[in-house]
């Protein structure tokens, strides 16, 4: 089908309302992070009753793993160009924000936007990206429109992890087998982002009463004497810059010591760092950076331990995937695209790692990101669905 043809098609057959229901359907259903990531319930409910259901509503045929993340893998003509749509059910909990799982329309000129707005809680991250792929895929399978090449959509269980496990297991076990992947992102072809090894430091001393201090070491003053020697590192541990990332970041997120008792010298305390990483950079360089400037720091034992990772990405301009993006956004919104690059650690790093050419695109506004003012632009998640959808027919 040429790039005119499909335009059409989609101006046709896509329709607002129906990207507008799906942003307010998907709202309104909470899937929010809590202690149990991947495993929360109302994640797993999210896919599983309302996601998967839509798209059986279209005559398409999804399956959920093991992890409870869906696969959807449609059939092409070729076996090139194969393209993998990512999206996410888990949003950030809804912390102090009021009414977050309104689902209401909402003027979107205060907060300086065009049109309708959708309220609620992971409006403006996952779930307007999510509604835009699937009324994407609605679209492909409603029209039963041949497609170019083999198509797969993937909803995963993540979103708010920070670490790769989701969609890793959809690669080590969902025969997906893509060259191109776009994943959930902003507006703009987002080319690259920073990668992440989460660090823990255990400073460990000696637990006593605290009317006898001098019976015990105290772990809370030995981390202190960890972020003494690691306040030469912090923020930036190293000069070297990316000309659109910038420089690499140390920052402690987290403190905790034990025992968990009244009048107790602390036996163990533990701090968890956020380690930002550039594309090419060596996870096991970074930690070890923190070792050597940590090194001993007596009476305490000290202990480094590598975390949750996730790989920094970077993707040219030339590389094939953008340039099927770019020819979509002209073609569909009329518009040049625009490019970024994040400084959040995200999938991408993962695809493009195993070897399939990944970006980000879709409806993202990071302005409202976690804020008491969670909500997306109507008009951004129906772009975001019209160039999925020229994808989907068109490459």
């Amino acid at each position: 089908m040429d790039a005119g043809t499909a335009k059409k098609l989609i101006e046709k057959y896509l329709a607002y309302d129906e990207v507008k229901r799906l942003a307010v359907k998907l709202v309104q259903h909470a899937s929010p992070q809590t202690e149990l990531l991947e495993a929360e319930p109302q994640v797993l409910a999210l896919i599983r009753d309302v996601v998967k259901p839509e798209l059986e509503q279209a005559g398409l045929r999804p399956s959920i793993d093991k992890m409870g993340n869906l696969i959807l893998h449609l059939i092409g003509r070729i076996r090139s160009e194969r393209l993998l749509l990512v999206s996410y059910a888990m949003c950030a909990a809804p912390s102090t924000m009021q009414n977050p799982y309104s689902g209401e329309i909402v003027d979107g000129a205060p907060y300086k936007l065009d049109g309708e707005c959708v309220w609620g809680r992971g409006a403006c991250e996952q779930k307007g990206s999510l509604a835009a792929m699937m009324a994407a895929i609605k679209f492909v399978g409603a029209t039963k429109v041949e497609l170019p090449s083999d198509l797969y959509f993937v909803v995963s269980t993540a979103g708010e992890t920070g670490k790769h496990d989701s969609l890793a297991y959809v690669l080590d076990h969902g025969n997906v087998e893509a060259d191109w992947c776009i994943i959930d992102g902003p507006p703009e072809i987002q080319l690259g982002n920073k990668g992440r090894v989460d660090i823990r430091v255990i400073v460990r001393g000696k637990q006593s009463h605290s009317s006898r201090p001098w019976e015990g070491i105290d772990a809370i003053a030995g981390a202190m004497q960890v972020l003494e020697k690691l306040q030469p590192l912090m923020p930036y541990p190293e000069t070297k810059s990316h000309p659109e990332l910038g420089k690499v970041s140390l920052t402690p997120n987290a403190i905790e010591s034990f025992p968990k008792a009244t009048h107790t010298i602390q036996s163990e305390c533990r701090i968890m760092f956020d380690r930002r990483l550039l594309p090419g950079d060596d996870p096991t360089k970074a930690i070890q950076q923190m070792k050597d400037a940590i090194g001993e720091i007596e009476p305490f034992q000290i202990e480094v331990q590598p975390r949750d990772f996730m790989y920094p990405s970077e993707v040219k301009k030339d590389a094939e995937v953008v340039q099927a993006l770019e020819q979509a956004i002209r073609t569909v919104l009329g518009y040049e695209p625009q490019f970024s690059f994040s400084t959040a650690a995200n999938d991408t790093g993962l695809f493009n790692h195993r070897g399939i050419q990944a970006i980000n695109y879709g409806s993202r506004d990071i302005r409202f990101q976690h804020t008491d003012h969670d909500l997306v632009s109507l008009n951004s998640v129906f772009n975001a669905a019209k160039v999925f959808a020229f994808l989907a027919i068109h490459r």
